[in-house]
């Protein structure tokens, strides 16, 4: 299987909505540019879809990766479960 190398790293797997205002609010005021990849209900039972259900990945810049770490880390926002030197497209 090819893999594809992309510049984005996860830096946090399945957070909800409350723990991503709080990493979102982190890395804006530190200038780090970062990604949300939303995960929502889909399928026969669409009407179940609602924002608590609602799971996002975060993804970085891996320039800024380790900066980041630290400063989430610092700022209790980050349990032990970083995923260190994760592809994107391998969290799939």
């Amino acid at each position: 299987m090819s893999e594809v190398s992309t510049m984005e790293r996860v830096i946090r797997s399945d957070v909800s909505m409350e723990e991503c205002k709080k990493i979102e609010k982190v890395l804006r005021k530190n200038n780090i540019s970062y990604f949300e990849r939303w995960k929502l209900h889909t399928g026969l039972l669409r009407f179940l879809n609602n924002d608590k259900n609602a799971k996002c990945d975060i993804l970085v810049h891996m320039d800024s990766f380790e900066r980041a770490k630290a400063l989430l880390a610092a700022g209790g926002v980050m349990d032990e479960s970083v995923s260190e030197n994760k592809d994107s497209k391998n969290s799939k």
